[in-house]
């Protein structure tokens, strides 16, 4: 019975609330718009935070993979790629990981059963899908048979590619495809979720399509000869926690250094949780703009909390009957209470279906590798957040209101005209704390906005070191079946450069196997490198540098400007001569009291290193990221270290896209299976490197936009209802002599007062969590004191603004309409 009753008490309840509801359908438009702003933006950020940082990963356990690097604190370095052989070593001496396995990224060009198509190929160790423990939807993966010569020759394939180059032919494992002219042999086809796990070793951002066995050649082992290039992935043993296994491996690693001091001297270990590696890079931009749309949230409660206190102010005469009637303070608490729950849900509602569109509209509207997710489910976590917020909304928003209406004098009220049940001093005390509370959070986030507004203003006009108008690329991999000497590569490419020298529109052409922003890491290509007098130097001290191999008219095509010296001849760059041109940073950093022209010096790359003589000195050229600083760079003409796989790079009269036909057709009448890929201008490959500082600015200022709008409109509630509520008072003082301007005067005042109150607080705040995007910015304090004067400035006159409107309302009172009203 007691519960039946409840029931039926709710039930009135909300009954009531929607017929009052529907009696100022104004008000509650207003209010169920504002939380719907307000929700919205809050479920739509979370609904990316869900599947990029709490989402489970698509493995096994996922919270006992690790990835495991190398580190090199005088390389600056924490993530660097591992030896062979160290990584035999770890596999054999650690006690902490259950399983180990590495893989590493390369191209290759898919033929037969249709278009020739680059695909990016994952080689692994054997055990890869084990230690991730994800298991094929079709066949099986890769067995220890497949880890011996002869046995290598299987794939498995992703999901996407079997849809989209296979069909979906559920009939494909046992069936042989063919790439880089070598017959392999289906295995299996990945689950579609898998390509969540970005390709390691290319860092590209795009995905794996095929995944094949690797096997260490015999000189693998062997660290004078073999480099660092694998991607190690381990899985915790049972009870191991991350600090212990770094623990171990710093003692492992230290060991290594040890006993290799040559290879080893100065390189440590650096474990990392697979869920920091995975979404590491974009989280603390989205906890920030979590952070920015709970502000946003929390400035439209206050909103709709002013709103419902005006009009509570209304209905205390209404509260006071149903009082006289017997109605207790707490009765009508849960009846406003249940109004603002009411509007809560209705606005919550709205704000989940603007979530959907909103997410999915901006993730068209932006590159799919830049968050790797294509659409954003909204399931069940980002159902019970967005429940959570409105449930929470209409707490806060109504429980003050609630309560300050349930403790009035309505004794008094019964006695009092109407303009006397108006606000008391005690409710305009809350609307003006509630004003300056979203005129402080509205400030913080203009400061923050203008702060990723300034900084990516100054990335934007950084000089790449190139001129990247009217600049095609285009990327080519011969497979080295077909092309098996250098001789064939060199010839290759030196027809192709010769073609398309001579089609219509084109400038110059060149060729560069790691060129500018085309998604590879800072450095692409590092080695070491031997200097003048450094010959007995440990290979653990040398001293480090990126290696580019370019082709004919390369800095010409790509206007890089020499500084010192001489371009290549054409006899360099048709045969080995051992010459290189260093950048403007490798002087500076090796030859800072010496002139390099003329240097000779041995790049470890090849295995006869010859010493090479620095013939120039180009400027310096911004490898991947506008933000980061130039590296030390040597540039090889391309017969000196002949790769199959090159990007050519086209300066044109016109629109470099509209040569882009003309380009393949050239390709495919030398090579019919030679299929072009990653096709691009250098100008879209420089907005692609930093869509997203773009994205965080662009989304962080819209949000300061609501916020600041919001403000506004609070504000102008505020001022309107204050200025009717002393329509009296203001007429008298007209009657007493005050001119316009003093009342205008007196109405901006007061906005003022709030105004300034709410910018201290604002910017004392803003000083202190604007901090938190120090990481985001380029060139700049988090405390800029210019963004925080103009965002200031902005937010103050939009506050004016919105008191001027009531202002001119009460410089045109009728002070014989007001006193008669008195």
């Amino acid at each position: 019975m007691r519960t039946m009753n409840w029931l039926q008490d709710r039930a009135q309840d909300w009954r009531y609330s929607l017929r009052m509801l529907r009696k100022s359908p104004g008000f509650a438009a207003i209010a169920i718009l504002t939380l719907t702003l307000g929700v919205g933006a809050n479920t739509a950020i979370f609904s990316v935070v869900d599947a990029l940082l709490l989402k489970p990963l698509p493995y096994h356990n996922a919270r006992q993979l690790v990835m495991v690097w190398e580190t090199n604190s005088r390389l600056a370095t924490e993530r660097n790629t591992v030896s062979p052989a160290n990584f035999l070593d770890w596999q054999a001496q650690n006690h902490a990981f259950d399983s180990v396995t590495y893989f590493g990224d390369t191209r290759t060009n898919l033929t037969g059963g249709g278009h020739p198509q680059e695909v990016i190929v994952e080689l692994v160790s054997t055990n890869f899908f084990d230690v991730l423990g994800v298991k094929p939807i079709l066949g099986h993966g890769f067995t220890p048979a497949n880890g011996k010569k002869g046995g290598d020759d299987v794939v498995v394939l992703s999901y996407g590619l079997w849809q989209e180059r296979f069909a979906a032919n559920p009939n494909i494992i046992g069936q042989s495809i063919e790439f880089n002219g070598t017959a392999v042999t289906v295995l299996g086809v990945a689950p579609p979720n898998f390509d969540l796990f970005i390709a390691g070793g290319s860092l590209t951002g795009q995905h794996a399509q095929i995944w094949s066995p690797f096997v260490f050649p015999p000189d693998y082992t062997d660290r004078t000869k073999v480099g660092r290039f694998l991607t190690v992935m381990a899985r915790l043993k049972s009870g191991v926690s991350f600090l212990q296994a770094q623990s171990q491996m710093n003692l492992i690693a230290a060991r290594l250094a040890a006993k290799y001091p040559d290879y080893n001297g100065g390189w440590g270990v650096n474990v990392v949780p697979i869920r920091e590696e995975v979404s590491g890079a974009v989280r603390p931009a989205l906890l920030i703009l979590l952070g920015a749309v709970g502000f946003v949230l929390l400035i439209a409660c206050a909103n709709v909390s002013s709103l419902f206190l005006s009009r509570a102010a209304g209905r205390q005469k209404e509260m006071a009957v149903r009082a006289a009637l017997g109605a207790s303070r707490w009765r009508i608490a849960r009846h406003l209470l249940a109004e603002s729950v009411l509007l809560a849900f209705l606005g919550g509602v709205l704000g989940v279906f603007l979530a959907i569109w909103g997410t999915n509209l901006s993730l068209h509207s932006i590159p799919q590798k830049l968050l790797g997710l294509s659409s954003v489910p909204i399931d069940f976590c980002v159902l019970a957040f967005a429940a959570g917020a409105t449930l929470l909304s209409g707490i806060v928003f109504g429980l003050l209101p609630s309560y300050t209406t349930a403790h009035s004098g309505f004794a008094a009220s019964l006695q009092e005209s109407s303009r006397s049940a108006s606000l008391n001093r005690r409710n305009r005390a809350i609307h003006s704390a509630l004003v300056v509370t979203e005129i402080a959070l509205a400030l913080v986030l203009l400061a923050g906005a203008g702060l990723l507004i300034e900084s990516f203003s100054h990335l934007t006009h950084v000089n790449p070191g190139f001129n990247a108008g009217n600049l095609l690329t285009f990327r080519l991999s011969l497979p080295d079946k077909k092309y098996k000497t250098d001789a064939s590569d060199i010839a290759f490419y030196q027809e192709l450069l010769d073609r398309l020298s001579h089609v219509s529109g084109v400038r110059s052409v060149s060729m560069e196997n790691l060129p500018p922003f085309s998604g590879f890491a800072l450095w692409g290509v590092a080695t070491d490198v031997i200097l003048p007098g450094q010959e007995s130097l440990p290979q653990a001290q040398r001293p480090n540098t990126a290696v580019r191999v370019v082709g004919p008219d390369y800095f010409r095509t790509m206007s890089i400007p020499l500084l010192q010296g001489r371009s290549f001849f054409p006899a360099e760059l048709a045969a080995e001569k051992h010459v290189v041109i260093v950048n403007q940073t490798f002087v500076r950093n090796y030859f800072s009291h010496s002139n390099p022209i003329g240097q000779k010096i041995t790049i470890d790359m090849k295995d006869t290193n010859v010493p090479s003589e620095i013939v120039g000195v180009v400027g310096d050229v911004h490898g991947a990221d506008l933000s980061a600083a130039p590296w030390p760079t040597v540039y090889w003409p391309y017969p000196e270290l002949a790769y199959s796989a090159m990007t050519i790079v086209i300066r044109t009269e016109t629109n470099p896209l509209a040569l882009a036909s003309s380009a393949r057709g050239i390709v495919q009448r030398m090579d019919k299976d030679e299929p072009i890929s990653n096709i691009a201008t250098m100008d879209q490959l420089i907005v692609d490197s930093v869509a997203r500082s773009r994205l965080s600015t662009v989304l962080l200022t819209v949000f300061a936009a609501l916020a600041m709008t919001l403000a506004g409109i609070g504000i102008y509630g505020v001022m309107a209802y204050a200025t009717t509520q002393r329509k009296n008072e203001i007429g008298i003082r007209m009657a007493l002599g005050a001119q316009r301007g003093d009342v205008l005067r007196l109405v901006l005042g007061q906005g003022a007062k709030l105004a300034l109150l709410g910018v201290v607080i604002g910017v004392g705040g803003g000083l202190i969590l604007t901090r938190l995007l120090k990481s985001q910015l380029y060139n700049m304090s988090a405390n800029d004191p210019f963004t925080f004067a103009a965002a200031t400035i902005l937010l103050v006159g939009v506050v004016l603004a919105a008191c001027y409107i009531p202002a001119r309302r009460a410089m045109k009172i009728d002070p014989m309409v007001a006193l008669r009203y008195e």
